[in-house]
């Protein structure tokens, strides 16, 4: 309303000026009550046009009415929040991807691939840790040869005593390595982080 009204009166003020430059600008009197018939006509025209437009007004705002009726404070609030949810769940899938990242390529130069990958995370929102990773559990296995190469034989080592009985033992302590390694790259604790290298 308040924009129709100040149109009318900036065309109003625009048409003032122009028939005053118009007057100025004849040469004759004579001329001054064609002038002012036009004027006069164009002045009509001037107030016809938002007075069309406010009798019209009704059904110009019921598409608005009915969208400030759809759309309620609790809606929009609700709407905001379902977003908010959205960008935290692409944020931490965003974060679990880029971890499983840089652990393939720790893995890689340990000439290791990564099988599975399990992250947890604090996933609440209003939680001061939000984000924060709980448990890192990583299952890798040797990097396996392309197609067509030979693969080198390992060679043959006889233990005897307290050793040949543990088999597992120098896999626990690489384990422990790969840990620390990747706990270091992600900046995480140690003891969060746990590596099974499975062997064939």
């Amino acid at each position: 309303m308040l924009a129709v009204l100040s149109n009318v009166v900036r065309n109003i003020v625009i048409l003032i000026f122009l028939v005053t430059i118009l007057e100025m600008m004849l040469p004759r009197r004579e001329f001054r009550p064609f002038v002012n018939m036009v004027v006069g006509l164009v002045l009509m025209l001037m107030l016809l046009v938002p007075l069309r437009s406010l009798l019209q007004l009704p059904g110009v705002l019921e598409p608005v009415l009915e969208i400030r009726d759809a759309l309620t404070e609790n809606a929009v609030a609700e709407r905001q929040a379902q977003l908010e949810e959205l960008n935290w769940e692409l944020t931490l899938t965003r974060y679990r991807q880029l971890v499983e990242e840089k652990v393939a390529q720790l893995l890689l130069a340990a000439d290791l691939e990564l099988v599975s990958l399990e992250l947890q995370v604090e996933e609440e929102v209003n939680h001061l840790e939000f984000g924060v990773p709980r448990q890192l559990t990583v299952v890798a296995q040797p990097r396996q040869q392309s197609a067509g190469l030979v693969e080198p034989v390992e060679p043959v080592k006889v233990e005897v005593g307290a050793a040949a009985g543990q088999p597992g033992a120098k896999t626990g302590v690489l384990e422990a390595e790969y840990a620390a390694q990747i706990a270091a790259a992600l900046g995480i604790a140690a003891e969060i982080v746990e590596v099974r290298v499975l062997y064939h």
